[in-house]
């Protein structure tokens, strides 16, 4: 299953291995031409429910969906300091995760401790592991853009003050004590919520 937000609202697309009928068939609808696509984005903006994409195949779903946006490569992570506090970044007015774009030919993961350290002005955090990639559409300058982000569960022993990233919309920077982490995710965006929930899923 592949979640991806749209104006912050998540699609699933379903692949074939999947058990629809598990699912409210109600909200599976299957997008084999543009109509189906039509179809499912007009159900998408009037519907508060879940909606699940499916269709002969997919791979050919998918680049049916998506075949008119740009791939933006992203990579950020969650940061833990020594006193097991996580790193937050206050951007345009929404809490967030340090993170951004991969530059060419870099890796994805040297692309997230990279942006790490840009936008929160600390040095050499160190990688744990891979946590997901998360998937949200938006749009720059007219341009459809589908973003996928690798997140990494990543340590930092350090004790730098931090800087945030100005000229990147990065007003505040700050470590959050992990009974603190509801009072950011009642501001800020679903994708990063799956994150949040992933990275508590290991602490249980």
């Amino acid at each position: 299953m592949y979640k991806v937000f749209i104006n912050n609202k998540p699609l699933f697309f379903i692949e074939n291995d999947e058990n629809i009928s598990k699912l409210d068939s109600q909200f599976v609808f299957n997008c084999n031409n543009q109509e189906d696509k039509k179809r499912i984005l007009e159900a998408h903006t009037t519907n508060n429910i879940e909606i699940y994409v499916g269709g002969n195949d997919f791979e050919t779903t998918w680049q049916l969906f998506f075949s008119d946006f740009k791939i933006v490569e992203a990579a950020g992570g969650i940061v833990l300091n020594q006193r097991n506090e996580i790193l937050f970044i206050l951007r345009n007015g929404f809490w967030d995760l340090p993170k951004g774009k991969v530059e060419k030919e870099e890796s994805v993961d040297v692309a997230a401790i990279r942006e790490v350290e840009e936008e929160c002005g600390i040095k050499k955090p160190s990688i744990i592991k891979k946590l997901l990639v998360t998937y949200h559409t938006y749009d720059t300058y007219g341009e459809n853009c589908i973003k996928p982000t690798h997140w990494y569960l990543m340590r930092y022993e350090g004790d730098e003050k931090l800087f945030p990233q100005e000229e990147e919309g990065i007003t505040k920077v700050e470590w959050v004590k992990r009974e603190d982490i509801s009072s950011k995710l009642s501001n800020t965006f679903g994708s990063i919520v799956d994150v949040i929930k992933v990275f508590q899923g290991l602490q249980q």
